[in-house]
């Protein structure tokens, strides 16, 4: 409302400027007075008005939304997304207890400080990660790479007219009023390894990191399946791979 009230003042100050006080007869001083005071009262208003959507303008991109898309190198400019950085993803090996048990987009050009040195110390680690994707896999997911142990990349992404961001598991479209980013399949580290990994949105058209194609292990991304149960069957199916979308509005 605002911003129509805006277009309205510029119509009637561009109007009002066209405006020639000379064809007045003499007796009209008075109201070439009043307009000139009119004029000057909207110029005001004008200026506060630029000064509000300033601030607005300011505060709608300092409020957006960021978010990781796991397995793609950049982020979709058709949905006014930014790519902050791409990257590699990574995470605590999978054979370890300790550690973090979140996924990390990691830059591919790192920045260093303060360290020790070269070598390792046996502290914290940080792996790269693998798709874990078998023979069956591939008959079924034909977007997915060919090969078993493909690297990862990610790109961190940054809406700035949007300021909230989901992740839905088991869905593939958005809410209505929500913006769909990207969709995919659910993945995670695998049940039976000793290192437990969050549940992330792997996107349905993924990437790999070129001549990463070597089977490192390190932190591992797994197709989710659902399991019946107290999980409801139906809806779910007993085995069937989740899929997953990340929405903002």
């Amino acid at each position: 409302m605002k911003l129509s009230m805006f277009c309205l003042l510029l119509l009637f100050c561009g109007t009002l400027g066209q405006f020639q006080p000379e064809h007045l007869e003499s007796g009209d001083v008075h109201v070439v007075t009043l307009l000139q005071e009119f004029q000057a009262q909207l110029d005001e208003q004008k200026a506060q008005l630029e000064d509000q959507k300033t601030q607005i303008d300011a505060m709608m991109k300092g409020n957006g939304a960021v978010y990781v898309r796991w397995g793609r190198t950049t982020c979709d400019n058709e949905a006014l997304t930014e790519t902050v950085y791409s990257g590699v993803a990574g995470g605590t090996g999978h054979t370890q207890t300790g550690g973090g048990t979140n996924y990390q987009c990691l830059p591919t050009e790192p920045q260093w400080g303060t360290y020790y040195q070269d070598g390792v110390q046996g502290t914290a680690f940080m792996y790269g990660a693998e798709y874990q994707m078998d023979h069956q896999d591939h008959a079924s997911f034909a977007s997915f790479p060919t090969g078993f142990a493909q690297d990862v990349p990610c790109a961190v992404c940054y809406v700035p007219t949007r300021g909230s961001e989901l992740m839905i598991p088991a869905r593939n479209t958005c809410p209505t009023g929500w913006i769909k980013e990207y969709d995919g399949y659910l993945m995670a580290s695998h049940y039976s390894h000793a290192s437990a990994k969050e549940y992330v949105c792997m996107d349905g058209q993924p990437e790999t990191v070129p001549d990463g194609d070597a089977n490192q292990n390190g932190a591992l991304f797994y197709l989710v399946e659902a399991r019946c149960g107290s999980l409801p069957c139906p809806s779910y199916v007993e085995g069937r791979e989740l899929t997953c979308v990340v929405c903002t509005k």
